[in-house]
Formats: structure tokens, sequence, C-alpha cells
């Protein structure tokens, strides 16, 4: 991957990438009992974790699920506490995304954690 290829978690970014999957020929929404301002996409992709008041040396590791306008739902191997700040690269075939993000809520799912973030744009 080129370094052009790593670019900064922004609105317009999230927007392209929500708007490429409602193109895609097996766009699939979520269904269900929905309370979310933003319709989910699925989401494939790795990415990576860190506190964002530490020091970057201690990382996690977590397969995406799905993308909306406000974040994503991720599977990760720990657990986070409602409000952590974590720094997040989601690596994407097309780009890596890097910036901040806010856990909303994590709970146990299977061998790991469901756990929802929103996106903390600069912007």
């Amino acid at each position: 991957m080129q370094t052009e290829q790593i670019v900064r978690i922004t609105r317009r970014r999230v927007a392209d990438l929500v708007k490429s999957r409602e193109r895609s020929e097996d766009a699939v929404l979520f269904t269900g009992d929905e309370k979310r301002r933003n319709r989910r996409w699925p989401f494939p992709g790795a990415a990576e974790l860190s506190l964002a008041d530490g020091d970057g040396r201690k990382r996690w590791f977590a397969t995406c699920g799905n993308l909306s306008f406000g974040g994503l739902g991720i599977i990760t191997d720990r657990h986070f506490s409602p409000g952590t700040v974590l720094d997040i690269s989601c690596h994407l075939p097309e780009l890596t995304m890097v910036g901040r993000v806010t856990v909303l809520h994590c709970r146990p799912a299977g061998k790991g954690f469901l756990t929802g973030v929103r996106f903390d744009f600069d912007e």
C-alpha cells in the first residue's frame, strides 16, 4: 500500500464509502429493531486499535462488521468500557483510514465482544 492510500477518517470519506456500498450489487441492509439514526452497511475489513492517551505501543486487533455515517460495529477480543477513546486504523483493499473513535457499547458475542464505536471527526 502506498502512503497516499492512508487517509484521515472524515465525514466526506465515510459518506463516499457508504455511497459505494449502497451502489454495490451485494448491498444488504441490516434489518431488525433499529434504534440507530443511520443505516448500517456490511463493512468487512480489519482494524487496529490503541488507547488514545497511550503511547501507541499496546495494540489490539478487531474485525469490522458494519459501517454507518456515524461509526462502526467491530468485533474485538477484549472488553472496552463505554466512553473509552481509541485511535483506530481501518484497513480496506482500497485504502487505510485512520482516526479516533469513542466506544458506545461493548457486549459479549461468541468468543469476542460486539463493540460499537462512534467516529470522532476532527472537522
